[in-house]
């Protein structure tokens, strides 16, 4: 079967991106896409050559259980067939293998190359995996299938740190139908010529319940991928993770970044050793404080840098300040101004806005000038973030989490 073929020109670019560089063509999926209809799913990662034929083919859109019913449905009717396989579900990212005009070529699943992630990946193969790149130069399987991997690497970490570097073969995408198969044999076969271990096979419960208890309640895995032929014969897959994975994934997206940043300061954070107890204050753990500390602890060494500069500032402001008198503000301008020009110590030209503050309104005002520059944020961001402090954590800390497609 020939590759498929899509007219980019018809995708919506408000739900899809679509890179148009060297004669190819990226698709994938914008950020904020969350509704997908059934004609859309083959759209998740591709790369299209010049005439919109497929040339790379990642895993079509698939789902959480309980996100579609009939899919639901689906499975539990394979597992009474006992047809259903259960891969682990491993917590890295998807690098997905072509051959391109006789060449091999890897990429990422954003990606028409790897980007980031090349010099670890192909540093990898090279260690570990020196057959994989002539496989993928001489195979037949690669002349109309795209082979798709999972990287793992502790320098890597999603959620779940694993102890080395690692590729591990998921299976394989038909680029005619943009469609995901498995067969053993041909996996087997694979990993035996590449080196590449396939990913582990989980024995679980035969009844589909019973199957659920016993991924949910792993610790330290991420979970599943229940795949399986529906009754038309259709490839299927559905993910299902373990809580315990849930939990802390929900903590990473929660408690990481500009949201991490956010708490830390509405929770005037000193020292990254009080970031503990203070979450503890709103029912989280010693592994919710770990997530946030990663990006924490930087921001308060900035924050204590600026704030110790911010006092140094204050102590030249506070005699021409006066009693703030604004006949006299006139000539505290120019000495501020003055002052500004002959010292590189505040060099950035909110030092400025931090002392009219000072002087309009008050040190806190100012100190918050100094703030909103180290968090990045508009000052009038800040003011309105302290209204009510305990509301806007407790929003944080009960914010929807998206699941992020593995």
């Amino acid at each position: 079967m020939p590759p498929l073929r899509v007219d980019a020109s018809t995708l919506d670019r408000d739900q899809f991106k679509v890179v148009e560089e060297a004669d190819e063509c990226l698709v994938i999926p914008r950020k904020d896409k969350f509704a997908w209809r059934d004609d859309e799913l083959h759209l998740r990662s591709l790369v299209l050559d010049r005439d919109g034929y497929v040339r790379s083919a990642g895993f079509p859109k698939f789902f959480n259980l309980g996100e579609r019913p009939a899919l639901d449905r689906a499975l539990a009717a394979a597992m009474a067939r006992g047809a259903v396989e259960f891969p682990e579900k491993l917590d890295g990212s998807l690098i997905v293998a072509d051959r391109v005009l006789g060449a091999p070529r890897l990429r990422s699943r954003g990606l028409r190359t790897l980007g980031e992630f090349e010099p670890e990946v192909q540093g990898l193969i090279a260690a570990a995996y020196p057959q994989l790149l002539a496989f993928l130069r001489d195979d037949p399987l690669l002349d109309a299938h795209s082979l798709l991997f999972e990287f793992v690497s502790p320098a890597r970490t999603i959620v779940l740190r694993p102890e080395r570097e690692a590729l591990f073969l998921l299976g394989y995408v038909d680029k005619g139908r943009v469609a995901p198969a498995w067969d053993a044999p041909t996996l087997d076969r694979v990993s035996a010529a590449t080196g590449v271990p396939v990913a582990p096979l989980h024995p679980l419960p035969a009844d589909l319940e019973g199957a659920l208890a016993q991924v949910r309640a792993w610790k330290g895995r991420e979970g599943v991928v229940a795949r399986f032929l529906d009754e038309d014969g259709a490839p299927r897959l559905i993910k299902i993770k373990a809580a315990d994975y849930l939990r802390l994934h929900a903590y990473r997206t929660r408690l990481a970044g500009a949201r991490a940043l956010k708490i830390a300061w509405l929770l005037d954070l000193e020292d990254e050793h009080m970031l503990l107890p203070s979450l503890a204050r709103y029912g989280l753990d010693w592994e919710a404080a770990e997530f946030a500390r990663a990006d924490v602890a930087p921001y308060l060494v900035r924050r204590r840098a600026a704030t110790a500069r911010f006092e140094a500032f204050a102590a030249q402001l506070g005699p021409w300040a006066g009693a703030r008198d604004k006949r006299e503000k006139r000539a505290y301008v120019d000495r501020v101004r003055a002052m500004l020009a002959s010292t590189d110590a505040f060099g950035d030209e909110w030092w400025f806005t931090v002392a009219m503050r000072y002087f309009d309104a008050d040190a806190d005002d100012a100190r918050l000038v100094v703030d909103a520059a180290v968090l990045g944020e508009a000052p009038t961001t800040l003011r309105a973030w302290r209204k009510d402090v305990d509301a806007e954590i407790r929003a944080i800390l009960t914010a929807p989490v998206r699941d992020e497609d593995g």
